[in-house]
């Protein structure tokens, strides 16, 4: 990543925070705090060494969006050479963005806020004082997702997660692959991570944005669960999530899109890595994904209501 980018990013976000801070820009402090974090992240991984190319040909950004629908190996070779992330980025921003935006139009800020705020203050350990406070943010929360402006800014929220989520997942797989005995680089394993995660992210917000305006009656999709789970590719629909919460989040893991995602970084680590075993890949992957699956299990055993 470019130092002075990450510079550049970082002041800008905090001329943001603090004219929003100052009501020159009302509303505009969390925007401004998100790009300054945006801004320290860029600068702090621009300390990491860049792999040096070996002076293959380059695979044009195009074609590597492309190709990695059809042949993922190929591509996940040329980014061992040349990694890179941005572009996948930027499109998967733009494809959630949209799909949050459209969930918002069909269901309505009115609804999808009135649930998370009447489910919220159903959780068992927040006294009346907290109840109240949570309350009192009821009609500018409805505001702010009837606003374009901030509904247009999600966007920068959006680039920021998956850029420090990847720069997590990145760290964690290259450790993992280089305690396994296989040898992979930062950039290359961010590249792979990025790269496993755009085929999937792409299919389920283009899928999930057909469904949510086929469906003749949007009363019928969950203002929480809708979000996340709107292409049924799995067995969730075996249990009631309002009974059921943790049988409903451990079927829900069992989903063709997150199996595709599965061989995706598995293929991603074995060709963007050097002398990366199929053991290595494969136990890296499975690990850290059944991490995940317990953590989402948690989630969904300290806050119940939200799946009701």
């Amino acid at each position: 990543m470019n130092r002075i980018a990450g510079i550049v990013i970082a002041v800008i976000g905090l001329l943001v925070a603090v004219l929003g801070f100052a009501k020159v820009l009302p509303g505009a402090t969390q925007t401004g705090i998100i790009v300054l974090l945006l801004g320290l992240l860029v600068l702090g991984l621009s300390f990491v060494p860049k792999p040096e190319s070996d002076g293959g040909d380059k695979m044009s950004t195009p074609s590597t969006l492309i190709n990695i629908f059809f042949s993922p190996a190929e591509v996940f070779q040329n980014l061992r050479r040349h990694p890179r992330w941005l572009a996948a980025v930027i499109i998967m921003t733009l494809f959630a963005t949209a799909f949050s935006n459209a969930f918002i139009y069909r269901l309505t800020p009115e609804r999808i806020v009135n649930y998370t705020i009447d489910k919220t203050k159903e959780m068992s350990f927040l006294d009346d004082k907290a109840r109240a406070q949570i309350e009192s943010g009821r009609a500018a929360s409805i505001e702010e997702n009837k606003s374009l402006v901030k509904r247009s800014l999600q966007a920068v929220t959006v680039f920021t997660q998956y850029v420090f989520w990847i720069a997590f997942l990145a760290l964690l797989f290259m450790l993992f692959v280089r305690a396994l005995g296989g040898n992979i680089g930062y950039w290359q394993t961010y590249a792979a991570v990025t790269y496993a995660m755009f085929p999937v992210s792409v299919i389920r917000n283009v899928l999930g944005t057909l469904v949510l305006f086929l469906k003749n009656d949007p009363s019928e999709i969950h203002p929480i669960l809708g979000q996340s789970a709107m292409v049924q590719d799995n067995l969730s629909f075996l249990a009631n999530p309002a009974t059921n919460p943790v049988l409903y989040t451990l079927l829900g893991a069992i989903s063709l899109l997150t199996f595709y995602w599965i061989w995706l970084m598995v293929t991603g680590l074995k060709n963007t890595g050097e002398k990366v075993s199929d053991t290595a890949a494969w136990t890296s992957v499975l690990v850290l994904w059944f991490v995940g699956i317990l953590l989402m299990v948690l989630m969904a055993l300290v806050f119940p209501t939200f799946m009701s």
